[in-house]
């Protein structure tokens, strides 16, 4: 509405303007148009306002009822979005729902058919164990042809039926004329007892004894086995327990467990456990000369004190001389280098003593850094030999696989012989050797108290 008030006042005021400048121009001439009426033009301009008013009152109206119809339209079109996008949400909510119920189906679906799989390859391997162990009971095997070979079910029922029937058969003790091997190997002929197919027992005049698979339905007499009980059981006078060797089929050899010895153990475990061996038997020796020269150190150290000291008390040194230079000990030497020079000053006397005892000190410490050595190179041979033999059943391995546990184990066996074996040796000659210096430091202060003793004697008696 100011916008029109401006428009009409820019309208008259020109008008007005041009009039007044005219006048002032030509202020004689009569005018041209009659002068305007300013009361009607404030009319006329009232006039106008009120039409341009009351038109734009109207379209104000106009509008808002437009903005109204299209703010209630709106929130129509709104509740209606909003209605459509719940009802998408519930719908996803429902998709998503079967989605998961679908992936469970699926997972289960999965599962049943991986357990279907483990089960048909569970059900063949059990049906191709089942031939090979019926074959020894002269099963020959199903029909390869695809038109004569049966299902699965057949097949197990046919073998469940045929173990049946062998197990009846076996169940009972018969007892044959056969052949079977002594433990020297010696093949005899003689009686075979069974016991079903489970157990063995064979007697023959060379002898008897229970019977265990040698390979190919061969028997031998098992190594534990009591000769004198499998022969009462074949007199029917046998009493007390029998023993027996189970087993499940005698197509394959049952090897028996060898005997150990220290000098196989030592062969399994190669040179390195000989050489270990051999510093073992060094060790010894020198364990043995060493605890004879403490003892000869050692030998009878409180007699000759005894006797010392007597004759120091009855003031006759040279006898107390005579008897320490008959005994050829390290305590003898030691006492007697005393007694020589017992008329010195206290000092020197024991300066000499000291250095009789250091003397002496090489005698009684002979061999038994050479223990100790021997001590401690062992179980670092033994490390030595595992290291290698590690290294020999890995290239085992390299070559032929991991397809034979025993063939590694029994390298893996040999290759910890050796460790075994320097610990064997290090243990005993660390404990002997400690035990053998400790010795050797109780002589050395056995000496030093008796020249000790002595010199206390004599200075006491001769004060």
């Amino acid at each position: 509405m100011r916008n029109y008030l401006y428009l009409l006042l820019f309208i008259i005021c020109p008008v007005v303007s041009a009039q007044d400048n005219n006048q002032a121009v030509e202020p004689a001439a009569e005018p041209l148009v009659p002068a305007a009426d300013p009361a009607q033009a404030q009319q006329d301009l009232n006039l106008a306002y009120k039409k341009e008013y009351a038109f734009l009152t109207s379209q104000v109206n106009n509008i808002k009822k437009r903005l109204a119809e299209y703010q209630q339209s709106t929130a129509v079109e709104k509740r209606q979005i909003e209605t459509e996008i719940s009802a998408l949400e519930n719908q996803l909510l429902n998709a998503e729902a079967t989605a998961g119920e679908l992936e469970d189906e699926i997972f289960a679906i999965q599962r049943s058919s991986e357990s279907a799989q483990d089960n048909q390859g569970l059900l063949e391997s059990t049906i191709i164990q089942a031939q090979s162990t019926m074959s020894e009971f002269g099963f020959e095997g199903f029909p390869e042809a695809a038109e004569q070979a049966p299902s699965d079910l057949d097949k197990v029922k046919e073998l469940v039926n045929l173990a049946t029937q062998t197990l009846t058969e076996k169940s009972n003790i018969t007892t044959q004329a056969g052949e079977f091997f002594l433990t020297d190997g010696t093949a005899v002929n003689g009686t075979i007892m069974k016991v079903g197919n489970i157990a063995s027992y064979g007697n023959s005049a060379k002898g008897s004894g229970v019977l265990a698979p040698a390979g190919e339905k061969q028997f031998k007499v098992w190594q534990d086995s009591d000769p004198a009980a499998v022969e009462g059981l074949f007199n029917g006078n046998s009493s007390g327990l029998l023993p027996i060797f189970l087993y499940e089929s005698s197509i394959k050899a049952i090897e028996e467990k060898q005997q150990k010895s220290i000098l196989s153990v030592i062969n399994s475990g190669g040179i390195i456990a000989w050489i270990i061996a051999a510093l073992g038997m060094v060790a010894l020796l020198l364990i043995i000369l060493r605890s004879f020269f403490l003892n000869r150190a050692s030998a009878s150290t409180e007699k000759l004190l005894t006797k010392v000291v007597n004759k120091i008390e009855q003031k006759d040194v040279d006898a107390a001389i005579q008897l320490a230079h008959k005994e050829s000990s390290s305590s003898s030497r030691v006492l007697l280098s005393a007694l020589r020079n017992i008329d010195r000053d206290r000092d020197h006397i024991e300066d000499i003593v000291s250095e009789s005892i250091l003397h002496e000190s090489s005698q009684l410490n002979r061999f038994g850094s050479m223990i100790i050595v021997i001590a401690t190179v062992a179980p670092l041979l033994g490390l030595l030999g595992t290291v290698t033999g590690m290294i020999s059943t890995f290239d085992i391995i390299t070559e032929f696989g991991t397809g034979d546990p025993k063939l590694l184990s029994s390298g893996i066996s040999i290759a910890l012989v050796t460790t075994e074996v320097g610990l064997a040796v290090a243990i005993p000659a660390l404990l002997f050797g400690n035990m053998l210096s400790g010795w050797a430091e109780r002589i050395k202060d056995d000496m030093e108290k008796a020249a000790l003793r002595a010199i206390n004697v004599y200075k006491k008696v001769f004060s």
